[in-house]
């Protein structure tokens, strides 16, 4: 009975590590989806823009002239778009270049989210309240950086759970030791003192996996900010080069560097796109300086924290309903020695 109770913590270890080697890789491609869905984005904010602008003139989108054409054309002009629909705000399909029939779930997606399955990845933005693009994407280089990912996330899941392994048969070993010449003192009771000793050791024992976890959690965590920090700079050199490139396209048009204007007003269309990005400055050379929002920064940030404590309150509960069931089957198998039961 008392090499169950160590028993159960090194089980209670494995699934803790499982568990959050799991909720990591969830949270790596969860960000992979969104950082891809802010990079196409950043291809779709002039077509964006200059059709919700001409609407506003009154201009209903059933009618747009030339609308599947433009389409088309925007599809192939964006590497890692395979297919553009165009839905209206009840989810009827307006314009496409595919004629496969999509799920409702899909059709039904929020603006700004995205949905994934074995094969593709969907996403969904707003053209303004009547209309909305739905892109659809492959998979195949998100699943590539994601087994790359995960397999370094397991060699550190390994080597953690068998220090974890180690440290809890140590404790273990050395709570649960008695020193020579048996209990001190007058009329103790050894088998009392034991008993005693190994609810201690596993108190003792159960708090390895803890800490281990939060460890394990927090580097997750970090592994995941850093993935995060790194996307927010691809983002920003993204915006650079579409804005590079749209100003070069005014230029080779005839257009006097001098008689630009509204160039604030410009870099609003990627604001508005993206959430990460909470203000963008037009520098010397084109350069485009990014001022990523603290509120979404904020966002990850919780987010982090909340897989951390979640997991340690998932292990506590864990371990206080094992504690309970444990005390309980010793009471119960005290009152029947003594026949009170």
């Amino acid at each position: 009975m008392k090499n169950k109770q160590r028993f159960m913590v090194e089980i209670l270890a494995l699934l803790l590590t499982v568990i959050s080697l799991v909720l990591g890789g969830l949270m790596y491609f969860s960000n992979q989806k969104n950082t891809k869905q802010n990079l196409i984005g950043v291809e779709l904010a002039d077509f964006i823009y200059n059709t919700n602008y001409s609407m506003q003139f009154g201009k209903k989108i059933e009618t747009f002239y030339g609308m599947q054409e433009n389409l088309q054309e925007l599809r192939d002009s964006i590497g890692d778009v395979d297919e553009l629909h165009i839905l209206s705000a009840d989810n009827q399909m307006l314009f496409s270049t595919d004629k496969d029939i999509l799920p409702e779930r899909v059709l039904s997606m929020p603006t700004g989210s995205n949905l994934s399955d074995r094969e593709r990845l969907y996403c969904m933005y707003a053209i303004n309240d009547d209309a909305r693009i739905l892109t659809v994407s492959g998979v195949d280089a998100l699943q590539t950086e994601l087994r790359t990912y995960l397999r370094a996330l397991v060699l550190k899941a390994v080597i953690g759970f068998l220090v974890t392994w180690v440290l809890i048969r140590l404790v273990w070993m050395l709570a649960t030791h008695k020193k020579k010449g048996g209990a001190k003192g007058q009329g103790a009771d050894p088998e009392q003192n034991g008993e005693q000793d190994h609810k201690k050791a596993y108190r003792i024992t159960a708090a390895v996996p803890l800490i281990w976890i939060v460890v394990f959690s927090a580097a997750t965590g970090v592994d995941a900010y850093r993935e995060y920090a790194g996307s927010t700079e691809t983002l920003c050199d993204h915006i650079e080069d579409s804005v590079q490139t749209d100003i070069q396209r005014v230029e080779d048009l005839g257009v006097a560097r001098e008689d630009f204007y509204e160039v604030e007003e410009y870099l609003e269309r990627y604001t508005d796109l993206i959430p990460e990005v909470e203000q963008l400055t037009l520098g010397e050379d084109d350069a485009v300086l990014c001022k990523m929002s603290a509120d979404y920064r904020r966002k990850m940030y919780l987010d982090y924290i909340l897989q951390t404590v979640l997991l340690l309150t998932f292990s506590i509960l864990i371990l206080a309903e094992y504690q309970f069931f444990v005390t309980n089957t010793g009471t119960l198998a005290e009152e029947k020695e003594n026949g009170t039961v």
